[in-house]
């Protein structure tokens, strides 16, 4: 279970629809394509990205980590560019928080051979949100594992 905490900012009368079918056609009437927005990109983001950093992560060894936490860990708070952390395939049983004061960071596997990112946690054993394998407070977040 991923447990993402995002602040989201929508037009005055702007809701969200009920409907699930109706999402798509709202996300579209509201956020333009790239090419549309032109240079409305915020700056601070368009700083972040310009030259990202990446550290691989590959349990047993051979990465700049063995852990996803330790990998986030090594992030500096107030990061201010996109840090790519590169998981290597494996399973990974961990819990993993990222704080509010690191943004910008992404998460990726290999499409073709996924990590399996996992911690047996329960809502009976630790509750609702504390049983969730990543939870997430900062800005900027990429997920794709």
């Amino acid at each position: 279970m991923v447990l993402l905490f995002a602040l989201i900012v929508l037009s005055q009368g702007t809701q969200i629809p009920a409907q699930r079918s109706q999402v798509n056609s709202w996300f579209a009437s509201i956020i333009k394509p790239a090419k549309q927005r032109g240079r409305t990109v915020d700056p601070d983001v368009a700083k972040a990205e310009a030259n990202p950093k990446i550290i691989k992560v590959k349990k047993g060894g051979g990465g700049d980590f063995d852990t996803i936490t330790k990998a986030i860990a090594s992030v500096p708070i107030g990061n201010n560019k996109r840090v790519i952390i590169s998981i290597a395939p494996g399973v990974y049983k961990e819990k993993i928080t990222i704080d509010r004061n690191k943004p910008f960071i992404t998460l990726m596997g290999n499409p073709k051979n996924m990590p399996n990112v996992t911690f047996d946690g329960t809502t009976k054993k630790y509750g609702t949100v504390d049983s969730a394998t990543i939870i997430a407070f900062s800005s900027y977040l990429l997920i794709s594992i």
